[in-house]
């Protein structure tokens, strides 16, 4: 080998070399800018989720002095009428106590206890903030006002409610089952948000005074379930309407036993769900068969959770796939270890109303620019066949003409079912009544729940009757 050819293989190993340091420069170069569009990715996902919660921190003097928002703008009812108005830390809420206290877990009170209150729930829209704008305002003075929030609340219809719930624990829903929107929520106890007491020093009279009944708790359901057990009953038997049950006041079923307030001798379906027989409910349970009711119950929106313009109400749950005997006989009356959040309730009978469609309720107004819009937004799912939800409104409408007394309801066309949920303890059972108004015009869906209230027709109807008169007449 001379020299010419090794300067070549020196020059040709540098070069080599070179290649190599440029591929591993290269190598790490590409998997810096992969970190960084990661990165970017990463930051934009949590912007999107998570801004709205990162601005609202305390130490975001933008928003905040003290502590104290500087300004979370003005609250409405459906009818404009101002709910809560915040400016420079100052809330000032509805000048009508009873109004206050009616719509408190609207609204929130002052401390920000309520987490379903617009204050907590809305905070961003309420201060300004939006995802494009952040906090920075055209008018950006320290007193600058915040956002309008105007909820579908009817502050009056909630009045009402308030009022005829009296001194008992429980909660009052009424929603348009075709619209979605929610026009009374009220739930007690509540206090008054502008002059709160001590609620430690009263723990019993105040137990759960913060929580959102209707849309963060739930009950046994007791005898409206069984408006789900006759839904799986009408969709899985041929011929249902016709055939008997026989009832003589309770049936043995292994070594337990259900039982029935009176003898009811032979009754169909509907007649069952009028005089609400537990005993022909357990036939017609353990002909169904535990898969069939836990597919049923599923439909109807126990065990999952609805959102409420971003607001998640609690779960009602229903399993029954451990169950036997009486166990799974009680399910399906509405006892066993069944629960029932109200609202999601409250939509299973707007369901029913509206030929077998749920429309998720909402408590947002939306009357800005697009808002020709929302009813192409609404959210809708098919819960029930049509047929089936058609029959179901009969037979509840046959309830009221033939058990709860058309004269109680006069002019409301009401759909409805009771319920007499058995709590234990020795404490008086929860008194349910549900339904819906089969009134084109008026197309309202409610539910009434009076903690351990007693009978659903008898404690809980009448409020309903006040509370649906009130919204036809527009008190």
């Amino acid at each position: 080998m001379n020299a010419a050819d090794l300067l070549r293989l020196i020059f040709a190993g540098k070069k080599v070399s070179e290649m190599k340091l440029l591929l591993s420069r290269a190598f790490v170069l590409v998997i810096f800018s992969l970190l960084m569009v990661c990165g970017i990715l990463i930051f934009t996902v949590n912007y999107f989720s998570s801004a709205s919660t990162w601005v609202q921190f305390p130490a975001n003097r933008h928003l905040y002095a003290n502590g104290k928002l500087l300004s979370q703008g003005t609250v409405y009812d459906r009818a404009g009428h101002i709910l809560l108005r915040m400016d420079e830390g100052d809330i000032r809420f509805h000048e009508q106590e009873t109004v206050r206290r009616a719509v408190m877990h609207a609204t929130g009170d002052l401390y920000g206890n309520v987490l379903t209150g617009a204050q907590v729930a809305f905070r961003d829209r309420l201060s300004g903030w939006n995802i494009v704008s952040g906090a920075y305002r055209f008018n950006s003075g320290r007193g600058a006002p915040g956002n309008e929030l105007t909820l579908t609340i009817d502050a009056d219809l909630s009045a009402v409610a308030y009022r005829e719930l009296g001194e008992r624990k429980g909660t009052v829903g009424v929603y348009n089952y075709e619209t979605g929107e929610i026009l009374c929520m009220v739930s007690k106890p509540a206090i008054d948000p502008e002059n709160p007491p001590d609620v430690k020093a009263y723990p019993h009279k105040y137990e759960g005074v913060y929580i959102n009944r209707l849309l963060s708790a739930a009950y046994t359901p007791g005898s409206v379930f069984k408006l789900v057990t006759a839904a799986a009953a009408l969709d899985s038997f041929d011929n249902i309407d016709n055939k008997l049950y026989h009832c003589d006041g309770s049936l043995p079923l292994g070594e337990d036993f259900v039982t029935c307030p009176a003898a009811h001798g032979e009754v169909t379906l509907e007649q069952a769900l009028a005089v609400s027989c537990n005993v022909a409910f357990a036939r017609i349970t353990h002909e169904l068969g535990a898969a069939a009711l836990q597919k049923h119950a599923d439909s109807a929106g126990f065990n999952s959770s609805l959102e409420v313009d971003g607001i998640k109400t609690a779960v009602g749950r229903v399993d029954v796939s451990g169950a036997e005997g009486a166990d799974l006989a009680w399910a399906g009356i509405g006892q066993y270890t069944n629960t029932a959040n109200p609202l999601n309730f409250l939509a299973y009978m707007g369901a029913i109303a509206n030929d077998g469609v749920s429309v998720t309720p909402r408590i947002l107004c939306d009357r800005g620019l697009f808002s020709f819009l929302t009813p192409y937004l609404l959210e809708k799912k098919r819960i029930l066949p049509t047929e089936t939800a058609g029959k179901l409104g009969k037979m509840m409408r046959n309830n009221t003409i033939n058990e709860y007394g058309e004269e109680n309801f006069r002019g409301l066309e009401l759909c409805a079912k009771s319920g007499t949920a058995e709590v234990g303890g020795g404490e008086n059972p929860h008194a349910w009544f549900a339904g819906f108004l089969a009134r084109e015009d008026f197309p309202l869906a409610f539910v009434v729940i009076i903690e351990n209230g007693g009978s659903g027709s008898r404690v809980a109807g009448p409020v309903a009757a006040k509370v649906l008169q009130a919204a036809l007449n527009g008190e």
